[in-house]
């Protein structure tokens, strides 16, 4: 089916454990899904309508990745109010709508609109992940990713919180000083990333090995490719599991320099 519609939409939600009042995270690459129909620029808003409707913004929360991770290294000031999200149309259709509220980090934001949006993106820690950050807060509420079009290995960065909770050896804390715009007024603030060491020639497995043992998600196809939906806890939880029994599951071997070695 190259083409889908609103009814294959709703048809493919009613088919995932999505439920009124539920907190969902939305990773959406509207690329996979084909053509929507009758109109393909309609697909963000229709989209939109479909999940607002569905968790019932009134009590349930969308929230959507807003990063911007060219920002890095770069003079470039984020504002939370016009620095466009890099993550797709779906996410800058949701940036862009009134009520949206957006964490405040010049490379790894999130956007969020309905019940618990205040209490989920305001006062982060500069950090994008660990403790009080949006990733832990989502975890704690037992919060659903929904990934729509691609798998959710390649959309998934619970990963890298529990990378950070663990405390993998091939990564570390990397400091920047960015300016950004903070109530109305341009100045330079530090903010953190969890990066791997350059040295290490690390080999990503794009959380292949961590997902082909992780049995709690739920597919359903939409257009050409599909949605999936897993709780974000489980999955969390699950990786700190996996992580515990072998630190480098992340990667597809050990690597063989460890500058982090003494």
């Amino acid at each position: 089916m190259n083409t889908y519609t609103i009814k294959n939409i709703e048809h493919a939600l009613d088919e995932l454990d999505i439920q009124r009042g539920d907190c969902v995270l939305v990773r959406a690459d509207l690329r996979y899904l084909g053509l929507f129909a009758p109109e393909p620029r309609q697909a963000p808003a229709v989209l939109f309508q479909a999940l607002a409707h569905r968790v019932d913004l009134t009590v349930g929360t969308l929230l959507v990745p807003t990063g911007s991770l060219s920002l890095c290294n770069s003079s470039t000031p984020f504002d939370p109010k016009t620095t466009p999200s890099e993550l797709g149309v779906f996410s800058e259709y949701v940036r862009t709508r009134e009520g949206a509220v957006r964490s405040f980090h010049p490379f790894f934001s999130y956007t969020a609109l309905g019940a618990e949006a205040e209490e989920i993106c305001s006062s982060v820690p500069r950090h994008a992940f660990g403790p009080r950050s949006i990733k832990d807060r989502l975890v704690t509420r037992g919060a659903k990713m929904l990934s729509l079009g691609a798998h959710p290995r390649f959309t998934c960065t619970t990963v890298h919180h529990a990378e950070f909770m663990v405390g993998v050896p091939y990564r570390y804390t990397k400091e920047f000083i960015h300016p950004v715009v903070r109530n109305g007024i341009l100045q330079n603030e530090l903010f953190y990333l969890y990066v791997y060491y350059r040295e290490c020639n690390i080999e990503r497995n794009r959380n292949r090995k961590i997902w082909e043992r992780f049995p709690h998600g739920q597919k359903a196809c939409c257009g050409k490719s599909f949605f999936y939906s897993y709780n974000i806890k489980d999955f969390y939880e699950h990786s700190v599991s996996m992580m515990q029994e072998d630190i480098y599951i992340w990667l597809n071997h050990p690597p063989t320099n460890k500058p982090y070695r003494k």
